[in-house]
């Protein structure tokens, strides 16, 4: 049977491509977002952090006795090297003039898209960065915030069930080793895990929109004893079997300490092709390490 002209025969049919980019990208970058800044002056950055122990034991002295010296505890130096991260971008000179849907100019659409990798990048190391010192031809690498804890780390048995006893038991383990307004206000854990505090049967709240009495999806807070601690899941904790892992951090003794902020630099033409990179330096400043708690072994359910 003869049909005339439909679509299956009809080579000259332009595609039905919709001008509209459908981006789903994972770019969320919590910690770049909320530590506060500083300047690092080399690629070696210091600062200082003090503690003092509290008594075990009643101290008394003799009536009319001399003093008695001991030596006395100055603060310690903390350093951190800076790291280097470069998101690069390049595109021909072909593709920039031939029409494309949706992203205007092929150079601009991707130069936007190299910041969003790099602020990632530079969460991804923020959290989960090992110091490497670096060499001729070797980078340099930050510790982050997972390598800096090592005072307070417990770690549970592979698979054990995160509870509200265990979440009790992180802010008595904080408050017993810094002031009381030192403990930690941020939990980082995985999404399985908000799921599970959410689910708590104490003084976990939502905060709600007044007006639109919804619920505002990325904010849990837990009261507890010890203070109110924000729940964040979070995309980059470390998640797998057997060493699940949560972070307590108090916010106000982190921050982000730039050697050079994000800038992008035109590259020098070497083909027929337009380039440049997003480049940084910077590094983690983790002004109290002794306030910030680490538990590990968590199932990946929750």
């Amino acid at each position: 049977m003869a049909w005339g002209l439909i679509t299956y025969q009809d080579a000259a049919r332009r595609e039905d491509l919709l001008d509209v980019i459908g981006d789903v990208s994972p770019d969320e970058t919590p910690l770049l977002t909320l530590f506060g800044t500083s300047t690092a002056k080399g690629t070696l950055h210091e600062w200082l952090a003090y503690s003092v122990s509290r008594p075990t034991s009643v101290s008394a002295d003799v009536e009319g006795a001399d003093t008695t010296f001991g030596d006395l505890t100055q603060p310690n130096r903390v350093v951190n090297v800076t790291q280097i991260i470069k998101e690069p971008v390049q595109v021909s000179r072909t593709e920039r003039r031939v029409n494309v849907a949706a992203m205007g100019d092929p150079y601009a659409f991707q130069k936007a898209e190299a910041l969003r990798r790099l602020k990632m990048n530079m969460e991804y190391a923020l959290l989960n960065a090992a110091k490497a010192s670096g060499s001729s031809g070797l980078a340099r690498q930050m510790n982050g915030i997972d390598a800096f804890i090592t005072t307070t780390v417990t770690a549970r048995n592979s698979g054990t069930s995160f509870s509200e006893t265990e979440l009790e038991a992180m802010v008595s383990d904080a408050w017993t080793t810094v002031d009381p307004d030192k403990v930690f206000d941020m939990l980082l854990c995985t999404f399985k895990i908000k799921q599970k505090i959410a689910g708590f049967s104490g003084n976990s709240t939502r905060y709600i929109d007044a007006t639109e009495r919804r619920l505002v999806k990325d904010v849990l807070v837990y009261d507890s004893a010890g203070g109110s601690h924000r729940i964040f899941a979070h995309k980059d904790v470390r998640n797998s079997a057997g060493s699940t892992t949560i972070l307590g951090l108090r916010e106000d003794l982190y921050k982000t300490a730039y050697l050079d902020k994000p800038m992008f630099e035109e590259l020098a033409k070497t083909g027929d092709a337009d380039k440049g990179h997003w480049v940084t330096e910077f590094t983690l400043e983790s002004i109290a390490e002794k306030a910030s708690l680490k538990r590990t072994g968590y199932n990946q359910n929750g």
